[in-house]
């Protein structure tokens, strides 16, 4: 197998890249920077849903209640379940529920992206911008993070501390994780 930049050419992992983490941590940006250096597709969860669905999670969530997102999230799941070789972006909330974990670490082999929470309230500051000075919007971020908490502590998962590093070092660093475990698990 040749080494090219730290990637392994002449073939794609077969099990999937489960991408997980905070909120407002990148986990899109390092998905799509993974896809593209590897050449490997690449599925948002929540991307996903407001696809399928016409309406972003929060406008579904709204209109519809939280078990119309929770059902579309589950059967989501079952499909990306059946993927091979592509990163898969979700929230850790997704990871929470037993039987979406179950389907999900079957069929791949999850990363959490983590950071300090100070870090992790400049990226979202960054990204969200003058939403994010919306008491509300903030109280909601940070309730979420703690959630996400809970997902980080799982068996199945390890963890990549992202506080220091660019998308760049982080893709490296998932799809050299990415390789070593594939070796393992073939």
């Amino acid at each position: 197998m040749d080494i090219r930049a730290g990637i392994p050419t002449g073939r794609t992992p077969y099990h999937n890249l489960i991408l997980t983490g905070f909120i407002g941590i990148g986990r899109t940006a390092i998905g799509r920077a993974i896809s593209t250096r590897i050449g490997v597709p690449f599925v948002d969860l929540e991307t996903e849903i407001q696809l399928r669905d016409g309406a972003s999670v929060e406008e579904l969530r709204r209109l519809y209640g939280e078990p119309h997102l929770r059902a579309a999230e589950d059967k989501l799941c079952q499909e990306l379940a059946l993927r091979r070789g592509a990163v898969i972006a979700v929230g850790g909330h997704t990871l929470l529920d037993g039987e979406n974990r179950e389907r999900l670490t079957r069929a791949g082999i999850v990363l959490a992206l983590t950071c300090q929470l100070g870090e992790i309230l400049r990226r979202l500051h960054v990204a969200q911008g003058a939403r994010f000075h919306d008491p509300q919007f903030r109280a909601a971020a940070i309730y979420q993070v703690r959630i996400e908490r809970k997902a980080m502590t799982l068996p199945e998962i390890t963890t990549l501390d992202t506080t220091t590093l660019d998308t760049e070092a982080i893709a490296a660093a998932a799809i050299q994780f990415w390789y070593e475990r594939e070796t393992v698990l073939l």
